[in-house]
């Protein structure tokens, strides 16, 4: 069972609305960041959104190298969120900091609620993983989300590789109406 409506009363049943109930559910963009990269010390900052550089799933065409930190909504619905940042083990400095946190920005800004817990007291030196909020958001045609990690170790510190690696996933949830 769907959480949106299919087809408005009275609606035509067009092969285009066919086509967009038919992707309700659907996962149709997938990305990890593979490489480690560079998490400066701060505040949250677009800067510092991470750079998919392997993309497993685009099908709708949202994703371009040439703004390899965004994906871009084809048309206007709802849209759910999914995604993680990880972090390496920092061993030095001797106080690697107290905040890992992951969140969402929606056209370099960030989402009410996009937020879903910030990893806050001692952090130690092993790697360690924080979620973005699952999150449906409706988003219009045009409109970019971005993974954005945050991290205060007073130091950069890398995202994770391999098992650990940071992961963004967008799934069509519905129509806006």
């Amino acid at each position: 069972m769907t959480a949106y409506p299919a087809f408005a009363a009275g609606q035509s049943l067009t092969a285009g609305a066919l086509s967009l109930a038919a992707l309700i559910g659907q996962t149709v963009f997938r990305a990890t960041r593979g490489a480690g990269q560079t998490i400066t010390s701060g505040t949250e900052d677009v800067a510092n959104a991470i750079q998919w550089d392997t993309v497993d799933l685009d099908l709708l065409g949202g994703w371009t190298p040439a703004s390899q930190t965004r994906w871009t909504v084809p048309f206007a619905g709802w849209w759910r969120l999914d995604g993680s940042v990880s972090f390496v083990g920092v061993t030095s400095p001797a106080t690697p900091g107290t905040l890992r946190d992951a969140l969402w920005y929606c056209n370099g800004a960030t989402i009410a609620a996009g937020r879903a817990r910030s990893f806050s007291g001692t952090i130690g030196t092993s790697p360690m993983t924080v979620e973005a909020r699952s999150i449906p958001y409706l988003l219009n045609a045009g409109d970019y989300v971005q993974l954005i990690p945050l991290q205060n170790a007073s130091i950069s510190v890398n995202t994770g590789t391999g098992t650990y690696a940071p992961h963004m996933t967008v799934t069509y949830a519905g129509p806006p109406a």
